[in-house]
């Protein structure tokens, strides 16, 4: 049988390998004295009743934990000893805090202070609550006070490799060691002095020392770290430098007042090894993203070895960033915007002397910028121009003029060289998503982008691209021989020569163009003939023709016929005809030279005498006093308001068309993006009136004589 006595400064945590049944601890009692002497043994006797080969009692002193443990091979009887420290059992009483049993098959079992048993359902304790056999030290030549360093001093100012360094400590009650860490010029690399003893109580004054040898760098030496260990390592305080006090155990300090640990620093001298100064091949960097509320990140840089980095603090513009001294910064909307921002920092590393770096600026920070009131306005067909609306850009703080860039999409892919705030559209541009975006940018970080869609499908080709796919307005003619003549436009308002696209077109009593009625991407012509049979002229896109057929019969009785573009919406051109009973009834184009189902639209327009569609979703009526007036489509195929009678919805467009013997509507005759309206006096002269398509008339001019040898214009 062994006897074994430990000094601890933990609470035990019992592990349990196997579980007694019922409780293995049958008996325990103090046999030494209720009061001992410090010196003296402190005893308990223990009976099991299975064999144990451990037990263990702790008790607790105001210095801390004090473990006394008893072992064996096995046995069912026992006696756990000790001795009363004088150097670390204090005046007072002991606390029983535990009891602990470990069987011989590693089963083990805790009987805590309050009569509690481990594990849970192990029954209660045999011998009543641990807290019984308390007793009491007899110590008075130790004072429960805490060793506090009073004063440091360096045998000399400054050491050489080859001597022992010293630094005479008193402290103001014994202790059992002391140590002094410091760091050498790195302020990375530690050096060591240390002082062991075991003194008589009082006030106590050691030397803790330690050799300089050709390891220790040239240079100051700067004391960091004090510990104090004492009642035999049941407690350490350790002092720091910035006076901060670590502590493992709750002894009063006292009244003695504490040195500053700078008056222990010194200096070694070694001309073999001086600390060159840490200096980056690459300096550091403000890394990041210049966009609004972004996470900002130091780019450490290259070193000649890897470094540490302390003492970090963010700036802007020169004052330091409250609580900014991480190695991130998250910038802000509200205090960043048209500011610098950049960081300082200390690097070190073993070896070398520290060095304080800053970055360069980063910025100016972005701003908050912002472009309101986007909307694609335009011709919304095969061939049109859009237009991207959006207000002025703003930014806050302000400061300086917007540059602005655009991208058109489709289909959310960039369109080759659609980089305007105008795109012309093309018949790969049907039935997918056309998208206008705008970057509006005032610096290099304050831009904002906005994207807006086209709102609905686009159109097939309207009539005013043009017969011959140039994108400009053209005009059709048929003479009295029956020959169809296709009269193009320039672009600038004028005529290219005129071209004989046809003959025999006098059997029909109705000629338009509707626009791109199949889908093809070419602008067509419809004829009606004298027995109401409708037909559809296939345009080849060149000022020709592919093939005709008929789609429409029963149109004899319809007085007018007008082709609005895409009236309902859905991207393909459609008809509207105003019957005998003067009611306007819509007819809707499927896309592919066809119709889908007709519905009325709405009746009253008996007045009227002539009726023209400058632009899609828009008729110009003439009625027989001579105004023309302008009737807009919804884009759902009814027309605003949903009015059954003309008068209430529309709008004048212009006074005094009585006189002319025709009147019609090209498209956009000069380029300008805005449709004409043309009107044909009887002694033949065709006046253009540029703009009113869009009821904003700019200017009007005679471009063209002999147009009454025509028995149609359209």
């Amino acid at each position: 049988m062994a006897l074994a006595f430990t000094l601890a400064f933990v609470v035990l945590t019992p592990i349990s390998p196997a579980v007694a049944a019922t409780p293995v601890l049958s008996t325990f009692a103090r046999t030494s004295p209720a009061t001992v002497d410090a010196g003296a043994p402190v005893s308990f006797s223990f009976t099991t009743s299975a064999a144990v080969k451990r037990v263990e009692v702790g008790l607790r002193s105001a210095a801390g934990t004090h473990i006394l443990a008893w072992t064996s091979a096995g046995a069912k009887a026992g006696t756990v000893a000790g001795v009363a420290s004088p150097s670390s059992w204090p005046n007072g009483t002991i606390e029983v805090s535990y009891v602990q049993v470990i069987t011989t098959v590693g089963a083990s079992q805790v009987y805590y202070r309050g009569g509690g048993v481990y594990p849970p359902g192990t029954g209660t304790s045999p011998f009543g609550d641990p807290a019984a056999q308390d007793f009491k030290i007899k110590n008075p030549m130790l004072p429960y006070v805490a060793p506090v360093p009073t004063s440091l001093v360096p045998a000399k100012a400054t050491f050489a490799p080859g001597q022992t360094a010293g630094v005479q400590v008193k402290l103001s009650q014994l202790a059992q060691s002391v140590r002094l860490i410091y760091r050498d010029a790195s302020e990375v690399t530690t050096f060591e002095l240390a002082w062991t003893g075991t003194p008589a109580p009082g006030p106590q004054t050691v030397t803790a020392t330690g050799a300089v040898t050709a390891a220790q760098a040239s240079g100051g030496y700067t004391l960091e770290r004090v510990e104090v260990t004492y009642f035999d390592g049941l407690a350490k305080d350790s002092y720091l430098r910035d006076g901060t006090l670590e502590r493992t155990s709750p002894v009063p300090l006292g009244t003695a007042v504490r040195v500053k640990l700078a008056t222990g620093d010194f200096v070694v001298s070694n001309p073999a090894k001086v600390l060159p100064k840490l200096s980056p091949s690459v300096a550091p960097r403000v890394a990041g993203d210049l966009v609004p509320n972004t996470i900002l990140s130091i780019q450490r840089g290259t070193w000649p070895v890897e470094p540490s980095f302390s003492e970090i603090q963010w700036y802007r513009n020169g004052t330091p960033i409250d609580y900014a001294t991480k190695d991130t910064y998250q910038s802000n909307m509200y205090d960043d915007p048209a500011n610098m921002i950049w960081v300082k920092m200390t690097a070190r590393a073993a070896g070398y002397l520290p060095a304080s770096v800053s970055t360069l600026a980063f910025g100016p920070m972005p701003r908050r910028v912002w472009v309101s009131n986007l909307r694609i306005t335009g011709d919304a067909s095969v061939g049109g121009v859009l237009h991207l609306e959006h207000g002025a850009a703003g930014v806050d703080p302000e400061g300086g003029q917007a540059s602005y860039t655009y991208v058109w999409k489709r289909n959310g892919t960039p369109i080759p060289g659609a980089t305007s705030r105008d795109y012309r559209t093309t018949l790969a541009d049907k039935g997918i998503i056309i998208t206008a975006g705008v970057t509006a940018r005032f610096d290099a970080g304050s831009a904002i982008t906005e994207v807006v869609d086209l709102v609905g499908p686009l159109a097939n080709k309207t009539r005013g691209k043009g017969f011959n796919a140039d994108g400009t307005g053209d005009i059709f003619a048929r003479d009295t021989g029956g020959n169809l003549w296709l009269y193009p436009s320039n672009g600038s308002g004028g005529w290219l020569p005129a071209q004989k696209i046809g003959q025999g077109w006098n059997g029909f009593n109705s000629l338009f163009s509707p626009g791109d009625f199949d889908g093809d991407g070419n602008v067509d012509v419809m004829a009606r003939d004298g027995a109401g049979r409708l037909f559809l002229y296939q345009g080849n896109g060149q000022g020709g023709w592919l093939r005709s057929f008929q789609i429409g019969q029963g149109w004899g009785s319809v007085k007018d016929i007008v082709a609005p573009g895409d009236f309902n919406g859905d991207g393909t051109a459609d008809l509207i005809a105003r019957d005998a009973s003067n009611t306007m009834v819509m007819y809707p184009g499927n896309g592919r030279g066809g119709f889908l189902t007709p519905y009325t639209l709405s009746g009253g327009w008996g007045d009227f005498n002539a009726f023209i569609s400058p632009s899609s979703r828009s008729i110009f009526a003439r009625d027989n006093s001579g105004n023309l007036r302008s009737y807009s489509g919804s884009g759902n195929g009814y027309f605003h308001e949903n009015a059954w009678t003309p008068n209430v919805f529309g709008a004048y467009a212009g006074y005094g068309w009585e006189g002319f013997s025709r009147i019609g509507a090209p498209g956009d005759f000069d380029s300008d993006g805005v449709p004409e309206v043309y009107g044909i006096h009887p002694d033949g002269r065709l006046t253009m009136f540029y703009g009113l398509g869009h009821i904003a008339l700019k200017r009007q001019a005679t471009i063209g004589w002999g147009w009454n040898s025509f028995n149609s214009v359209f």
